[in-house]
């Protein structure tokens, strides 16, 4: 009698499980469109909604959804970089390696400031070349080391252009030789 209870207990968790990597996988709401509950058009009321409540939309502000209408942001592109990056050698001592990157910076051009970019590249260049300089090899390792120098590089961007028109640092090549 308790064998087809343990069974029945080990189909549901299976299922259970199942479930919840397919929730992972695509999302709630995918989940829910998938079930034929609505999804998009449920978080899309949602979202309306919550704007009413505020008397604001989310695209204006820079939270929330932006709008439906797809804003094209250009991209300036930077020539290649090529500086020196210290590294410690097998027995500890400090070596100096290569380090060449190639990027482009996505910018919002209906942002107040975004025109001084493109007359600002070299000092943004410049900049960039002083902060790669000081990168120990290490700093570069892993997801974590390219998401630390892109939000350094993006960070020195809004500086040095005095504005918040930089949106994103995209890394096309980086070599450490």
């Amino acid at each position: 009698m308790k064998k087809p209870l343990a069974i029945l207990a080990v189909v549901l968790l299976c299922l259970l499980a199942g479930l919840g990597g397919v929730t992972l996988a695509i999302g709630p709401s995918g989940l829910l469109e998938m079930a034929g509950l609505g999804g998009e058009k449920a978080a899309e009321e949602t979202v309306e909604t919550a704007e009413n409540d505020h008397g604001e939309t989310g695209g204006e502000d820079g939270h929330g959804e932006k709008s439906k209408t797809e804003v094209k942001m250009p991209v300036m592109p930077f020539p290649e970089i090529i500086v020196n990056v210290t590294d410690t050698g097998p027995q500890g001592g400090q070596t100096s390696r290569f380090l060449k990157l190639n990027m482009l910076m996505v910018y919002d051009e209906t942002v107040e400031g975004a025109d001084r970019l493109v007359a600002r590249e070299i000092y943004l260049r410049d900049s960039f070349q002083d902060f790669l300089r000081q990168l120990h090899v290490s700093d570069l390792s892993g997801s974590y080391g390219l998401a630390m120098l892109k939000t350094e590089l993006l960070r020195r961007a809004r500086a040095v252009g005095h504005t918040d028109a930089p949106h994103e640092i995209l890394i096309a090549d980086m070599v450490v030789q």
